[in-house]
C-alpha cells in the first residue's frame, strides 16, 4: 500500500499512463480506502479539462463593457 504522500507524487505518472502495473494496483488500492485522496485526485485529473473549457468560453460583449464600467466607477 502507498501513503498519501506518496500518491500524490505518482498523480502525473498515473494520468499520463507511464507508471508501472504494480504501482497502478498500490494506486487504485490507496484511493480506494482513502476518501480525501479520491477528492483530491479526481479534482487533479479533471482540472486540464475544465481550464480548457474555461479558456474556451467567451464573455459577451454586453457583460464585458457592464464589468469595465462596474470597475471604472469603483476605483
Amino acid at each position: 500500500m502507498i501513503d498519501c504522500r506518496q500518491l500524490l507524487d505518482f498523480c502525473y505518472d498515473f494520468v499520463d499512463g507511464a507508471l508501472p502495473l504494480d504501482e497502478q494496483t498500490r494506486f487504485r488500492k490507496h484511493i480506494e480506502g482513502c476518501q480525501e485522496c479520491e477528492i483530491f485526485f479526481e479534482t487533479y485529473r479533471k482540472t486540464p479539462e475544465i481550464s480548457r473549457e474555461a479558456l474556451a468560453t467567451r464573455m459577451p460583449d454586453s457583460v464585458r463593457e457592464s464589468l469595465r464600467t462596474f470597475l471604472a466607477r469603483n476605483r
